[in-house]
């Protein structure tokens, strides 16, 4: 059996660009064939809920507690900035005059409850 060095400088001889490119195409596949055994390997180890901060808008919740938005909703207090962007908690806290950790607790409970509902 032929080790495949003999046959590499065969092929180079040959068509060097075409052995090149093929040699690039191994090296990409290769690159990404780690990356995704690395994604893979880190799929078990991702957190189910992340921890809310007061830079989340009550829309980053929702999709990433995956709970329904209105639960988050209900669990906030209203606050209409009035430019059409997205607010975060802690533009909700300010702007309602409590503490960040009162919201945050709130919206625990009501994803609690949700979820609570939701069991079998």
């Amino acid at each position: 059996m032929a080790t495949p060095m003999p046959r590499l400088k065969t092929l180079w001889r040959r068509a060097p660009w075409l052995t090149l490119a093929m040699l690039v195409a191994f090296l990409v596949a290769l690159v990404f064939a780690i990356r995704f055994g690395l994604a893979v390997w880190h799929w078990g180890t991702l957190p189910v809920d992340p921890q809310l901060e007061g830079w989340m808008t009550p829309r980053f919740i929702a999709h990433s507690w995956d709970v329904p938005p209105d639960v988050v909703q209900q669990a906030l207090p209203p606050l209409e900035d009035g430019l059409g962007r997205r607010v975060t908690l802690d533009e909700i806290a300010q702007g309602q005059g409590i503490a960040l950790e009162q919201v945050l607790d709130d919206l625990r409970a009501a994803i609690a409850a949700h979820r609570a509902e939701r069991a079998p």
